[in-house]
């Protein structure tokens, strides 16, 4: 029983050890992204852009006569992404506009940097930067108008 309580109380201080001082500092890439279109829009956690990109998105169906945009959100900017796919939506009129949702799992790779010199007499510990791979959700909104909308501006523009 003793055996038990001293090895989880070694565990516990080189946990807090490792806690006050890191030996090495992960620094996250950038995720990698499809080839960009002009019709592809990517969503962030930022509140403050989403008018814009709702503005953009507008414009690319309506004014500029794309087939189609796709909203790309990633992580914790899938509910932003749902929330402009919904808004452009709305603003258009919901039976005129369809949505195709898909949802996938997508790698992101971080450089896991050593902070500290190798300080081991064998001299075998390599400061050389280690690659890991973590997963993350991701969404896709592909929306296109629907005929009948797209005949509407048409002959809107036409008069």
């Amino acid at each position: 029983m003793e055996s038990t309580e001293r090895a989880q109380k070694q565990s516990t201080e080189k946990l807090a050890a490792q806690r006050t001082a890191p030996t090495s500092m992960i620094k996250k890439r950038k995720p990698l992204r499809q080839a960009v279109s002009r019709s592809d829009i990517y969503v962030t956690r930022e509140r403050r852009r989403f008018n814009s990109q709702l503005h953009r998105a507008r414009k690319l169906l309506v004014d500029r006569h794309y087939p189609s945009i796709t909203i790309h959100g990633l992580g914790a900017a899938i509910q932003q992404a749902i929330s402009l796919a919904n808004a452009v939506k709305a603003t258009l009129d919901d039976s005129l506009v369809t949505m195709d949702v898909s949802t996938d799992t997508v790698n992101l790779y971080d450089d896991v940097v050593p902070l500290l010199d190798c300080e081991e007499p064998s001299g075998q510990c390599s400061n050389d930067p280690v690659t890991q791979v973590r997963q993350n959700s991701a969404i896709h909104i592909k929306m296109s108008l629907t005929d009948t909308l797209s005949s509407k501006i048409n002959a809107r523009r036409q008069k």
